[in-house]
């Protein structure tokens, strides 16, 4: 059953392509050794499809993102789609290069694929919108399936069919080396130029065209070394430079793509948000003209409240939420931010007035950890909100090697706020976190909200709840600050985290584990 649709459609196009007589094409013999321009030909086909095969699996990553996170968990379940799309292309390849060893039939399988992308172009947005509820195993499983399933096995059919049209001049384990060497360099390429040209400059849409673009003109080229009229099967290439691209849903007023996220500026009902590659979660959240956002980064405020501070250091700076909530008590206060994305800085000064020239914020373009690593400089107050867009964290900066690392660049009584998002009902992911940060500092209190976000403060000496409840009771800054203090006080609790709670270090951190259980207790 498998073989018998797949070579139906191959009769179909070989019956319309194949001239009177199919054992002549142009003169030359199907089973003739091949002239040199011919062979070069065919194996720069193999090059450039395995260049497209990479950049399609980058691409497809990206283009997840905002419908069902970037986890490792995302990137598992499109892998093995890929790797079986690959595998049944392999297959699927050899086959036909034994029934038919003619390359006309090789780039209309070529061609089919650019076909079938430029559907895609157009058709993709839908088709994740109706599978971006469907976790994070089964969406991007059916998307990858359907998106990027046929092109794939289309594609994978190259090195195969090129292997066995070389075959006819010899040197059958040569011309298997080169193939599968010029192949892997052309993976390479892809993967480079996808990574550190395609995605940052032009983004996932502009991206998938240009693959759609360079699959159907190598198919319609190869045809039209047998025949000139195949240009005509390029044109469709064309409406994709043509075509307008979807206007962008309501609310959003900027949207722009980075080496390292899918980012969307999104503003409504006077507020505005950072949104970053997952679309149900928001790295900043800004009431538009100032005051209370009422979201989780007011709490950050509460820092030089409890710890009046000289200097803060602020490790995932996002869109400058939290240096924006702490400047509404402190506004002397020096501040040191690290983010990784420079996209995002230019966003924060952008559309979220984060100031660009003020004296006393220096930001600093770089991973969180190496770049505590090489700063030696002591901080009173230290916030860490580190989320790579969506709820998940990356595991190295959860661990007790880490937090070692923060605590000796902490004052002595420094100050370390952070975010830690649980909603599930036993809160294991919440414990984990409590069990490493009390392995490293002396005390440790928590401030609970009702979405999910719980805010923790860790003292670098020991410290007692009582003294942080009259310095809330005290209260400073502006009355939404005041008020939020007066708040935090009847609710701030120390935290002892349970007996058994996990503790993360770099060896294990199973941190993601944890997240995608607390998602799915969340879901139900």
């Amino acid at each position: 059953m498998t073989v018998n649709l797949p070579y139906g459609i191959y009769r179909a196009v070989a019956t319309v392509l194949s001239p009177p007589n199919s054992k002549q094409e142009n003169g030359t013999s199907d089973a003739a050794a091949p002239s040199s321009g011919r062979a070069f030909w065919w194996i720069g086909t193999a090059t450039v499809t395995g260049a497209i095969v990479m950049a399609m699996e980058l691409t497809a990553f990206r283009l997840y993102a905002p419908y069902f996170g970037n986890s490792i968990y995302v990137w598992g379940s499109m892998i093995s789609v890929v790797m079986l799309a690959l595998s049944a292309g392999y297959s699927l390849g050899g086959w036909i290069a034994d029934s038919r060893p003619s390359d006309t039939v090789l780039y209309c399988i070529v061609l089919g694929s650019g076909v079938y992308q430029l559907l895609i172009v157009f058709l993709m947005r839908a088709v994740l919108l109706k599978l971006w509820q469907s976790g994070d195993f089964l969406g991007p499983v059916l998307a990858t399936a359907i998106i990027f399933g046929p092109p794939m096995v289309a594609l994978a059919m190259t090195s195969p069919f090129v292997i066995r049209l070389l075959a006819r001049a010899g040197h059958v384990g040569i011309t298997v080396g080169k193939v599968f060497a010029l192949s892997t360099a052309g993976s390479i390429a892809g993967v480079l130029g996808t990574s550190f040209y395609l995605v940052p400059r032009f983004g996932t849409r502009v991206t998938m065209e240009i693959l759609c673009g360079a699959s159907i003109v190598v198919g319609a080229a190869g045809l039209m070394m047998r025949r000139k009229a195949a240009v005509l099967l390029a044109l469709p290439a064309a409406i994709i430079f043509f075509a307008p691209a979807p206007a962008p849903p309501a609310g959003i007023i900027w949207s722009g793509e980075s080496a390292y996220n899918r980012i969307l500026v999104v503003e409504k009902n006077g507020f505005r948000w950072l949104v970053l590659n997952d679309g149900r979660f928001s790295q900043t959240t800004e009431r538009v003209g100032g005051g209370s956002s009422g979201f989780y980064l007011d709490e950050f405020a509460l820092g030089p409240v409890i710890a009046p501070a000289r200097n803060l250091l602020v490790l995932g700076m996002g869109a400058g939420g939290s240096i924006q909530a702490s400047r509404a008590v402190a506004p002397e206060t020096e501040i040191e931010a690290v983010e990784i994305d420079p996209e995002v800085v230019r966003v924060a000064h952008e559309f979220f007035g984060l100031p660009q020239s003020d004296p006393r914020v220096h930001v600093h373009i770089a991973d969180a950890r190496p770049w505590l690593a090489a700063h030696a400089a002591k901080s009173d107050l230290v916030h860490i909100d580190l989320f790579q867009g969506g709820p998940y964290v990356p595991f190295y900066l959860t661990t007790a090697e880490f937090f070692r690392l923060v605590r000796s660049r902490m004052a002595d009584r420094g100050v370390l706020i952070v975010n830690v998002y649980d909603k599930s009902p036993k809160k294991e992911l919440l414990q984990a976190m409590g069990a490493t940060m009390r392995q490293v500092f002396p005390s440790l209190e928590r401030l609970s909200r009702a979405d999910g976000n719980h805010i923790l403060f860790a003292f670098a000496e020991k410290h007692e709840l009582a003294e942080t409840v009259a310095r809330l009771k005290q209260g400073a800054g502006p009355a939404w600050v005041q008020e939020l203090a007066l708040k935090a006080a009847a609710e701030m609790v120390e935290f002892e985290p349970r007996d058994g709670a996990v503790i993360f270090t770099d060896d294990r951190a199973p941190i993601e584990e944890m997240t995608r259980r607390m998602l799915v207790e969340k879901a139900k």
